[in-house]
């Protein structure tokens, strides 16, 4: 029987290690959200997690880099809602409503690392936004793939990236809202989306019946 390298982590310990820190990155994010990147501390977030903040650094070298972890959850969070939100779409304005619904969801109903992303990336150190453009740049082609459908089919009148900007824009403005605004997400994507293509809500929902989604 092959011994166990006395260097290598069992797997038990390998994924108590990640579900620590994935306690401290979830718990980061909270704290980052609410009190903002520079008012939060190491130990604000120990506090919360129920640690040490020398524990902390166990995981992360710093405050910076803990940020990092928290904005690469947040980007990958968009990604995949979007990812859901587009299983079943056919067309290309069925599409593009479900990535506006995807994004306000990713903002709105899934924690607050997508918020924090929104929020703190210019706090990141010039090699974590590189590093995590990546990431980004996978959602922004994805969002002119379909714009720039919307536009061969004649239903988009501007220009791609503009719209793009505009769109992402409004969507993230919507951290500003009241709750009372964002209690039908559905209600609030068709008003997005309708002002993105220069329609009323209703043209934008007939155009919609055929996917048979919001």
């Amino acid at each position: 029987m092959t011994e166990r390298s006395p260097e290598m982590p069992s797997l038990s310990l390998r994924q108590e290690r990640k579900s620590r820190r994935d306690l401290i990155v979830k718990h980061a994010a909270a704290s980052f959200y609410e009190r903002g990147f520079d008012r939060t501390t190491v130990r604000d977030i120990a506090d919360r997690v129920g640690i040490t903040s020398g524990s902390i650094f166990y995981h992360f070298e710093s405050k910076e880099e803990l940020l990092a972890w928290v904005i690469r959850e947040g980007l990958k969070l968009g990604h995949e809602t979007a990812e859901r939100a587009l299983l079943g779409q056919n067309t290309a304005i069925g599409q593009y409503q479900a990535l506006i619904r995807g994004h306000l969801e990713a903002l709105h109903r899934h924690g607050y690392a997508h918020k924090v992303s929104v929020r703190e990336w210019d706090r990141l150190t010039d090699a974590a936004r590189r590093e995590l453009k990546q990431i980004n740049n996978r959602y922004r082609e994805r969002w002119l793939l379909i714009l720039g459908a919307l536009r061969d089919e004649g239903i988009l009148r501007s220009d791609p990236e503009t719209t793009r900007r505009m769109l992402i824009a409004s969507l993230n403005w919507t951290l500003h809202y009241r709750d009372v605004d964002l209690t039908d997400l559905g209600d609030l994507a068709l008003m997005i989306g309708a002002s993105g293509l220069n329609m009323s809500v209703p043209q934008l929902s007939v155009s919609l019946k055929s996917t048979g989604r919001r």
